[in-house]
C-alpha cells in the first residue's frame, strides 16, 4: 500500500534566518517490511524505466532483490546466490560498485578465493528483476605478500570500478601491489579494462611508467571514464627507498585513449613527496577537461586534519592547466575535510565537507576505531575555480570505524566492506549525510538527535548521535542565503521517530528525485519501507 506525505516545517530555526517559501518536497512510501538486519548491507538503485531495485546483501543468504515498478508497487522478489562465488562468505566480501548500466542493475562483487582476490560481475535484469548473468572478470595474485609502504602511501592490492554517468561505459582496474619479487615483471602488475554498456571489452592495457624503477609502486586514488573515448587514472607512484634528490613519491594522472595500448602519463610536479592522499577525478563534458580534487599531506609527519586540499584542472591528455588550493574562504574558519566533489553541467562544482576526528576506544578488536563526524560544509565553486558561496550546518555523530576523506564519494558508487562484525554497532549506513542540489534550493539530509527532545534542551548540551534509538532524519533546505529545518516524514514525537539509511540511497539528478530506506520506530517496534522523495 502506498501513501504520500508532505513536509512538516519547523520555522524559526535559531541558527539561520526566517522560513522560506519554496517548493515542498513530496514523499511517497512503499508498503512496510521488516527492518533490515544490521549485519548486512542495503542498496537502492533507480532505473531509467521507472523501476526501483532494492538489494539486501545478507551475510549467509546471498543477495535479496526486490523490484518496484513506476507506481511504487512491489512486483518481484528474488534471492540471488553465487554460482562461482560463495554465498556463505559474505562476511569477507567486498562490493566494489553497484550501478544502473544499460537498464540493468550491475553489481561488482569481490571475494577472496584461495587467498586470491577475485572479481565477479552480477547483472540483474531491470525489467524482470531476476539474475541475467554472472561473470568472473579476473583475479589478483595472492594476498600473502609483504606490503610496500612509504610516506604513508601503501601499494594497492585491490579491484576498482568507475562508470561514466553520461554513457554507461565503465572501467575496471586491477592493482597487484605488495613488495616486488625477483622474477616478477614490474610492468605487468596493474591492468585496466574498458567496457561498453553491453559489458563488451573495448580496450585494455597495462599501466606503468617508462622508467618503472623510479616509482615501482602505486597507490590507487581514483578513475574516470569518458564514454568510449578515454579512461583516466590517478595514482600515487612511490619508492620504498630514497634515491638522492629524486622525489620518493608523486601524484600521476594517466590517460588511456581508444585504440591505444599504452597510457600517457602526466606527473604533477607540485606533489613531490606527497602522502596519505585521496582524490576525486571527474571528466567534465561542458569544458572538455578534467577536474581533480586532491587531499594529501605534503609532510609525512602531518596529522590527518593537516592535509592540504588542492583543486586541479587538466586537459584531455592529463596536462595540468590550473592548480590552486581548494577555495574555502566562504566557510570562514570551518575545518572539515572533503567528502565529495559534484561537478555541475556548466563546469561549476559543489564540494561537500565534513569534520572528521578519529580516535581509539575500547578493547574489542573489531570496534576500537571510532570517528567523530561533525559539522557539514557546503561550498560552491565556479567553473574558473573561485568560491561562489558556502555555508555550514551543525551536526554531531560518532561512527564505529575509521572514516577517511571522500567517504561519501565511495558510498555513492556503491562500495562496501563487511568490516564491522558486531551487528548492533553497525550504524555506518545511517551516519554522515547526503546533499541534493535543485534549481529551487539545496537539501541536506542527516540523522541526529533533535534539540527539542534532547536532555538539557540547548545545543551546547546535546550529546552526539551514536545509537539509533532516538534518531530522526533532519532536512535543511538552503536557498538565497537562508535555511530552514524540515521533517520529511512527519513530526517526531517522544515515542515515534523516523530515520533513514542514507548509505543505501540513490538519486536521479535530472528529475530531482531521491530514494532511500526509511525506518519508522513506534515505541519499540520498527518497520522499514522505501521512501521516494521528489525535491
Amino acid at each position: 500500500m502506498l501513501r504520500t506525505v508532505r513536509l512538516f516545517i519547523l520555522c524559526g530555526f535559531c541558527f539561520y534566518g526566517s522560513a522560506l517559501k519554496a517548493q515542498v518536497p513530496k514523499v511517497t512510501l512503499s508498503a512496510a517490511f521488516p527492518e533490515p538486519e544490521a549485519d548486512g548491507w542495503d542498496k537502492v538503485v533507480l532505473l531509467p524505466n521507472g523501476n526501483t531495485c532494492y538489494l539486501h546483501f545478507d551475510k549467509s543468504k546471498g543477495i535479496q532483490s526486490s523490484l518496484y515498478n513506476a507506481a511504487r508497487e512491489l512486483t518481484v522478489s528474488d534471492v540471488i546466490t553465487g554460482r562461482q562465488w560463495d554465498t556463505r562468505d559474505m562476511n569477507d566480501t567486498e562490493i566494489d560498485g553497484v550501478y544502473a548500466i544499460n537498464g540493468q542493475v550491475v553489481i561488482f562483487l569481490q571475494q577472496l578465493i584461495k587467498y586470491k582476490p577475485t572479481l565477479f560481475r552480477i547483472v540483474i535484469d531491470g525489467t524482470s528483476g531476476h539474475l541475467q548473468q554472472e561473470d568472473k572478470i579476473g583475479e589478483l595474485p595472492t594476498v600473502l605478500h609483504r606490503e610496500a609502504f612509504a610516506l604513508n602511501n601503501l601499494a594497492s592490492h585491490d579491484f576498482y570500478v568507475a562508470k561514466d554517468p553520461a554513457s554507461g561505459y565503465y572501467a575496471v582496474a586491477f592493482f597487484a601491489g605488495g613488495e616486488l619479487q625477483r622474477k616478477e615483471n614490474a610492468k605487468e602488475r596493474i591492468q585496466v579494462m574498458h567496457f561498453s554498456p553491453e559489458h563488451q571489452l573495448v580496450n585494455q592495457a597495462w599501466y606503468s611508467l617508462p622508467d618503472s624503477s623510479a616509482l615501482p609502486y602505486y597507490s590507487y586514488l581514483d578513475m574516470a571514464v569518458q564514454g568510449k573515448e578515454s579512461v583516466y587514472l590517478c595514482t600515487v607512484g612511490f619508492n620504498t627507498k630514497r634515491n638522492g634528490l629524486q622525489a620518493q613519491s608523486q601524484v600521476i594522472v594517466s590517460v588511456l585513449k581508444a585504440g591505444q595500448t599504452e597510457f600517457q602519463h602526466q606527473p604533477l610536479a607540485y606533489t613531490a613527496n606527497f602522502g596519505n592522499a585521496y582524490a576525486s577525478l571527474q571528466w567534465v563534458a561542458a569544458t572538455q577537461r578534467l577536474q581533480l580534487l586532491l587531499v594529501a599531506a605534503a609532510d609525512a609527519k602531518a596529522k590527518p586534519d593537516e592535509r592540504g586540499c588542492y583543486l586541479n584542472y587538466l586537459d584531455n591528455n592529463g596536462q595540468l592547466l590550473q592548480q590552486n588550493a581548494l577555495p574555502l574562504d566562504k566557510l570562514a574558519s570551518y575545518n572539515g575535510l572533503p567528502q565529495m566533489l559534484t561537478v555541475q553541467p556548466d563546469g561549476s562544482a559543489i564540494v561537500q565537507l565534513e569534520q572528521m576526528l578519529q580516535f581509539t576506544q575500547g578493547k574489542n578488536v573489531y570496534n576500537m576505531q571510532h570517528t567523530n563526524l561533525g559539522d557539514i560544509g557546503i561550498c560552491s565553486i565556479s567553473a574558473g575555480g573561485q568560491a561562489d558561496s558556502g555555508y555550514v550546518i551543525p551536526k554531531m555523530q560518532v561512527a564505529n570505524g575509521a572514516f577517511e576523506p571522500l567517504y561519501l564519494q565511495r558510498q555513492h558508487r556503491g562500495t562496501w566492506m563487511f568490516r564491522n562484525r558486531v551487528a548492533a554497532l553497525n550504524t555506518t549506513p545511517y551516519l554522515s549525510f547526503d546533499h541534493i542540489r535543485t534549481n529551487h534550493g539545496d537539501y541536506t539530509l542527516f540523522n541526529d538527535y533533535l534539540q527539542a527532545l534532547d536532555r538539557g534542551g540547548t545545543f551546547e548540551a546535546r550529546k552526539p548521535l551514536r545509537y539509533l534509538t532516538e534518531a530522526n532524519t533532519i532536512c535543511y533546505r538552503y536557498q538565497k542565503g537562508q535555511a530552514e529545518r524540515l521533517f520529511l516524514f512527519g513530526n517526531p514525537q517522544t515515542d515515534k521517530a523516523y530515520y533513514c539509511m542514507l548509505g543505501a540511497a540513490d538519486r536521479n539528478v535530472q528529475e530531482n528525485s531521491y530514494a532511500t530506506i526509511l525506518v519508522t520506530r513506534t515505541g519499540d517496534d520498527r518497520k522499514a519501507c522505501i521512501a521516494w522523495i521528489s525535491f
